[in-house]
């Protein structure tokens, strides 16, 4: 139990901290869990964002997400781990913007298909 003085005051302050630090879970091999999200993940994200809102959306708003797509993924570092992917998402967002929607459904449905088939590192 931690206490403090209040200076100026009458009567000290009592502090008292009983927070418990909760055990982390192990798995059954002994290894704990691992929280980074599988490689590709934001672009994963923002590949499924843009193909559900592709027919009734700006061409143009759906181009800006697939880049704020391709800079979350290249903050985590992990541009260089799907890169074929994330060209085709380059070049989708580019169509998108040219207004040749048909042709980045396509590049995004090939990127999607590469990310979810993509094995998962131990």
């Amino acid at each position: 139990m931690a206490t403090a003085e209040v200076r100026g005051g009458t009567s000290p302050a009592t502090v008292t901290r009983r927070a418990r630090i909760p055990m982390a879970r192990v798995r059954p091999n002994g290894r704990l869990p691992d929280l980074q999200p599988a490689a590709g993940h934001y672009l994963l994200a923002g590949i499924d964002a843009v193909l559900l809102a592709l027919p009734a959306s700006s061409a143009l708003l759906l181009a800006e997400e697939l880049r704020g797509a391709l800079a979350r993924t290249a903050a985590c570092g992990d541009t260089c781990r799907v890169r074929q992917a994330a060209d085709s998402v380059r070049l989708a967002a580019g169509l998108l913007r040219a207004g040749s929607v048909d042709d980045a459904e396509l590049l995004l449905n090939t990127a999607r298909a590469e990310l979810v088939d993509r094995p998962r590192l131990p």
